[in-house]
């Protein structure tokens, strides 16, 4: 019986690892990190490493940190992640 009872738990377990989202670095996907530091709000695009469209949503800015919002659809996968950073430094 005590089987059974954590069969349900790791059923779970391998459900919630699926579904981590995909973490994205500039080393990963340069494309995606030129299009932060470039590219408009709108801008469409596509993550090569792994074949994921990106839009740009929008950005906001104050006097100490510049962060933008993105929509990553591929696959049965949609994501939307706010990649911030301050003057001078990387996307995180």
């Amino acid at each position: 019986m005590r089987v059974k009872s954590l069969a349900p738990l790791a059923v779970l377990a391998v459900l919630a690892a699926c579904m981590s989202p995909v973490t994205y670095t500039r080393a990963q996907s340069p494309d995606l990190f030129q299009a932060l530091d470039t590219r408009p709000d709108g801008y469409v695009g596509v993550v090569r490493s792994t074949g994921a469209t990106y839009t740009i949503v929008s950005t906001r800015a104050n006097s100490s940190r510049l962060c933008r919002v993105v929509t990553l659809k591929a696959p049965g996968d949609f994501q939307t992640e706010s990649f911030c950073k301050s003057k001078g430094g990387e996307w995180r």
